[in-house]
């Protein structure tokens, strides 16, 4: 609600200190306003505006930053810059907002309805710039918003949602490099809360190691995660709260990364936290924050005082180790055949569409993606659009090329294999035939099936895989025929491309009589 402008000063000092919502200061005469750890707004261009308008646009602006979220602010600031440049003008007028509406695009046009509301508190707040006349013009019209979720509609392989095998792949490989330390732990953390919470990277920089509950629940061990909700008008840093239960996998991951971030201070300051101050340590640190800190005392003033967020990793850090991730990844996409795209969105498009594929509304869609209403879910019920590419027989001969989910390295015999020598490195199949050798030195209690998306696996080219090929098709026939529910039924489609990419390996390698390195070489470069 929109208070009179008699309720806030509109007498305000050039060199007055401002403190945004979240609690950074700024004057309003500053050409940059940091308005939290992710926010910075560029409103030195507004120098060159005659008055009023300049002096109302500061005026309004500062009370958005106070008042609202500081992306909304930096939304809008972005809006009135285009207004400027797209028309020409250096004032708000009728005339102006016409010319502009004119020019804009059909699918453009929801510019000028974020910068409405904007213009319309600037007047209602009774600072200068904005006449009565361009308010009632703006009050006159209907923009419509823009276009949400296109990307979800046409599931656009590049920037819409995975497919489960997509996922699978990527998680399969996240797994193997952060193992193999190719990934930092931080960046592994980052990818698997994206996958399994989908929630916003501000909310999941905004956690700290108190939200990660362990309760037991009649005799069952439960694992959750309390996470700070985000895009609530009149909330502050941390303000409220959904739990969402979790797997152990997450949990102990996040748990990990928590310590390692918990040491980091501990290594700063040179003494230990005490373990409430160590609950308060953010679980995505930011790693330059730390250089302004020498003692608890510090810490605490940082984590409790008016700047909470400042030892949060910010999101701009999140997404830099998400970059890493997709320039470093092996996964591909079984519809493309190009490495996957990545960004934090396309796994909220991934499990909104997850959701509405297994049958839930919207309501329960919004709740789980954390929406406040469904206005931005509907897509999810509307589109019907089938995501899941079926494998069968005649498709995954296909695909499997692109799909690249053979992880393993092929050999001509046990002989060229790592620990070739010793017979329990053998893999059998189902018939006690043996496929490849494990070149694992550690133990593994996974069955043969799992050694096809192993990077450990060194199948043999003359092995028996397409038996294990013709298996796995009967496996799923039978499931589909007893009616088993469609994500049963797929659920070994990720293991069929990857034992079907095997296949057509070692026809190749056969066909050509390269050596197995080198086959496997030119698939890695796809």
């Amino acid at each position: 609600m929109i208070t009179s402008a008699k309720e806030w000063p509109q007498e305000r000092s050039v060199d007055q200190q401002i403190l945004s919502k979240d609690g950074y200061a700024f004057s309003l005469s500053d050409p940059l306003w940091k308005l939290n750890k992710d926010v910075k707004l560029s409103v030195g261009f507004v120098s060159d505006l005659p008055e009023p308008t300049q002096s109302g646009f500061r005026l309004t602006l500062a009370r958005y930053a106070e008042e609202f979220s500081a992306k909304h602010a930096e939304n809008m600031t972005t809006r009135f810059k285009r207004f400027l440049n797209d028309t020409g003008a250096n004032s708000v007028s009728s005339e102006a907002l016409l010319n502009w509406r004119s020019s804009l695009q059909k699918e453009e046009q929801w510019y000028l309805g974020g910068l409405k509301g904007f213009l319309l508190a600037w007047h209602d707040y009774g600072f200068p710039g904005v006449k009565k006349d361009v308010a009632d013009l703006l009050r006159e019209w209907r923009i419509k918003g823009n276009e949400k979720g296109k990307a979800v509609i046409t599931s656009c392989p590049e920037t819409g949602p995975l497919t489960d095998l997509e996922i699978q792949s990527l998680l399969n490989w996240a797994n193997m490099a952060a193992a193999q330390k190719k990934i930092s732990l931080s960046e592994y953390a980052y990818l698997l809360t994206l996958a399994m919470t989908a929630r916003r990277p501000v909310q999941i920089a905004a956690l700290r190691g108190k939200d990660l509950l362990k309760e037991t629940s009649n005799d069952i061990l439960q694992y959750k995660i309390r996470i700070p909700r985000a895009k609530q008008r009149g909330g502050r840093f941390r303000h409220a709260f959904r739990t969402l239960a979790v797997i152990e996998d997450l949990y102990q991951v996040l748990k990990h990364l928590h310590l390692e971030s918990v040491s980091q201070v501990e290594s700063v300051i040179g003494n230990k936290l005490d373990s409430e101050l160590c609950n308060e340590i953010p679980i995505f640190i930011n790693p330059l924050a730390l250089e302004n800190i020498s003692d608890a005392i510090d810490v605490t003033e940082l984590l409790m005082g008016a700047r909470p967020d400042a030892l949060h990793a910010t999101t701009a850090q999140l997404a830099r180790g998400l970059q890493n991730l997709a320039r470093l990844s092996q996964a591909r996409s079984e519809r493309t055949g190009e490495f996957i795209r990545l960004s934090a969105t396309r796994f909220r498009y991934t499990r909104g569409t997850k959701l509405r594929r297994e049958g839930f509304g919207a309501q329960v869609i919004a709740e789980l993606l954390d929406h406040t209403d469904t206005q931005n879910v509907q897509v999810y019920c509307e589109n019907t659009a089938q995501e899941a590419v079926i494998i069968d027989e005649l498709v995954g001969a296909k695909l499997a090329p692109f799909a690249q989910a053979c992880m393993g390295t092929l050999v001509w015999s046990e002989r060229e294999a790592i620990r070739g020598s010793d017979p329990g490195s053998r893999v059998p199949n189902h018939r006690q035939q043996a496929v490849g050798t494990c070149g694992n030195y550690g133990f593994c209690a996974s069955g043969y099936r799992a050694c096809y998306t192993c990077h450990h696996f060194q199948p043999w080219v003359e092995g028996p895989h397409r038996e294990v090929l013709v298996e796995l098709h009967e496996e799923k026939r039978r499931s589909r025929e007893a009616g088993c529910d469609e994500l049963v039924v797929q659920a070994n489609d990720q293991l069929i491309l990857a034992v079907e990419h095997c296949v057509s390996l070692c026809e190749r390698a056969q066909r050509t009589d390269v050596p197995a390195e080198e086959s496997n070489m030119e698939r890695d470069d796809g």
